[in-house]
């Protein structure tokens, strides 16, 4: 009786529309009909009542988007092939359904997020939701999936504010409040200033030991990368003092940039002198910035963050242009846990290709909310968040990312064998014409962020950094 009642109560409004004489139309359907359909490996007899209804928000028809949900569905397939959760006396499944927010559109329209959160709470009466990756239109959609008080794990935002939203300085972050944001958890990437810290720790060593001082920035004119580059702004001229560093060239482009935009941000950035241009890109820019820099052969070399080049098809996808770049990446074929080779691989073999970041946080998302439900016995939205507020340095969750540790304000801790990124480059293949990533040396000068001397320890190490072999180029002392 209490769910037919519950199924009466939610339907719901899904569209309306005002016509000319502002006359409204409401339409109404019936709530979503949860089955095995949704379950990957799951019994196929089991009933809407046994699923723990998991939603997945992204911009589907992308490669961050498409990468979230593929590895949701495989998380939910290894949970459920090997017996689902018991709850009491009796056994759930996990179910996932996904909702399209076209995050991923250059020219953005956060009310297709909004709608898409909307199904996700009303429509398919979700219980838990993973996902987002673009930060304009996350923090709006956000808005709804707080409204409905439900746990949202973000696998692909890294902007700080979320974050600082939760438990944060309010100075800094005059939104801070924890009973509206508590909801909210990153474990998917690091934050954007972390990021920062990372590229410029990194590549302010091997500038030093090479004696090259000049850098170059190039990003994305959006919200995710503000911090990240106020952060090479204002350390690498600091912290590389002792060498002269610099930031001598920096673009801020917009999404919509084409082929021939970006030969022109190539050209400026080559003539400033730079050694060292470091990107800060999640969209198709990659693409056009390596065609530019195969066919000009600058003086530069490029190490930062390239989404689309962590994909294995980035090499077919640029014709080889990306040779040399260096890209970081949340996860590849080395054991960062003793889970990641296992994942990485039976990814590829599920889907015919390596694992994005932002699956790679779907997985490790999908798995948390199991575990929680198993050791709380609980499906309540609290005892969800206490237990992965339980979670610290101390007391770690073993992702395929990493060792799963939350801040205080709900972010994951920056750091060996916390969060932290992969420095993977192209380089060539074993045969003409083919390519291949290694992940490079991390060494950097030690530090209490880094006090070993390494972002990440020499056992993950596949190899040696390559520079370019054309004449002309200035990474040389």
């Amino acid at each position: 009786m209490e769910q037919l009642t519950k199924r009466i109560l939610a339907i719901v409004l899904i569209a309306v529309v005002g016509v000319g004489i502002g006359v409204t139309v409401w339409i109404f359907v019936a709530p979503y009909a949860w089955g095995a359909k949704d379950c990957p490996g799951a019994p196929s007899d089991i009933t809407e009542d046994q699923i723990i209804k998991i939603g997945v928000i992204s911009g589907l028809y992308d490669i961050q988007g498409e990468a979230t949900l593929d590895a949701a569905r495989l998380a939910a397939k290894d949970i459920n092939t090997a017996g689902g959760i018991l709850v009491g006396s009796t056994r759930y499944y996990i179910g996932i359904t996904a909702e399209d927010t076209d995050e991923s559109n250059p020219n953005i329209d956060t009310n297709k997020g909004v709608a898409a959160a909307e199904r996700i709470v009303n429509y398919k009466q979700c219980q838990y939701v993973l996902g987002g990756f673009r930060t304009e239109s996350v923090k709006v959609y956000l808005e709804t999936i707080l409204n409905a008080k439900l746990p949202f794990i973000s696998v692909g935002v890294a902007t700080d504010s979320f974050c600082g939203n939760v438990r944060g300085d309010p100075a800094v972050y005059p939104d801070t409040n924890y009973e509206r944001y508590k909801y909210f958890f990153r474990i998917m990437p690091i934050n954007s200033s972390a990021l920062g810290q990372e590229i410029f720790s990194y590549l302010l060593t091997l500038a030093a030991l090479n004696g090259v001082n000049k850098f170059g920035i190039i990003y994305e004119d959006l919200d995710w990368t503000e911090p990240t580059v106020h952060a090479l702004k204002t350390y690498i001229p600091v912290l590389g003092a002792g060498f002269g560093a610099q930031v001598v060239a920096s673009v801020g482009y917009p999404t919509t940039v084409d082929q021939g935009a970006m030969d022109d941000y190539i050209d400026a950035i080559d003539a400033n002198n730079t050694q060292v241009l470091i990107p800060v890109i999640s969209a198709q820019g990659g693409i056009y910035m390596m065609d530019a820099y195969a066919r000009k052969q600058p003086g530069f070399i490029i190490n930062g963050i390239d989404v689309q080049s962590q994909l294995d098809t980035f090499w077919d996808d640029t014709n080889g242009a990306c040779l040399y770049e260096t890209c970081l990446q949340a996860v590849y074929a080395v054991n960062k846990t003793s889970t990641t080779v296992d994942f990485f691989e039976r990814f590829a073999a599920e889907y015919g290709k390596d694992p994005l970041y932002t699956g790679v946080g779907a997985y490790d998302a999908v798995q948390l909310y199991a575990s929680a439900i198993n050791e709380t016995q609980s499906f309540a939205a609290d005892d969800i968040i206490d237990y992965l507020e339980g979670f610290n340095k101390a007391n770690y969750y073993e992702g395929v990312s990493g060792l799963l540790a939350f801040t205080p304000s709900h972010d994951q801790y920056e750091g060996y064998p916390y969060g932290y990124t992969l420095f993977v480059q192209w380089q060539p293949g074993p045969t003409p014409g083919t390519g291949k990533k290694v992940v490079v040396p991390s060494i950097v000068s030690p530090s209490p962020s880094y006090p070993d001397g390494y972002i990440y320890p020499p056992s993950l190490w596949t190899g040696t950094y390559l520079l370019p072999e054309w004449p002309g180029w200035a990474f040389n002392p």
